[in-house]
């Protein structure tokens, strides 16, 4: 459905057709195999079915091995920590953004911008 800003109320669009975000998923969609991509995407659903908030640095874990991300640290971001956590965040967006609620979206930090990670949550009671 729709994400939106949780400060602003407005909704986000463009962010994985477009500029440097739209190239970087892309490029991922690009390296990995339909079955890849299918892994991947259910598995972020079945995550976020029924759950209220997430935060999407925290939904893969430390260790993707044996994982559906496992092709995203390997093939789409070439073994490249940061690349993959960049690829990962436009899945999750995604997977957002094909949900059928609406969500709410913000940036947090635990103490320093080194640390700041994307929040999503449902609106309601």
């Amino acid at each position: 459905m729709t994400i939106r800003d949780l400060t602003s109320d407005k909704a986000i669009t463009g962010t994985l057709s477009s500029g440097e975000r739209g190239r970087t998923y892309r490029l991922a969609v690009s390296r990995l195999a339909p079955e890849e991509l299918q892994a991947i995407r259910a598995a972020l659903d079945t995550r976020i079915a029924g759950s209220r908030i997430e935060t999407s640095s925290w939904i893969p874990g430390a260790d993707w091995r044996g994982t559906a991300y496992q092709p995203i640290y390997e093939r789409a971001a070439m073994a490249n920590p940061e690349l993959a956590a960049l690829m990962f965040g436009l899945f999750v967006w995604e997977a957002f953004e094909r949900h059928p609620d609406d969500w709410y979206t913000d940036r947090f930090s635990m103490g320093g911008d080194e640390d700041r990670f994307r929040v999503y949550f449902k609106p309601g009671r």
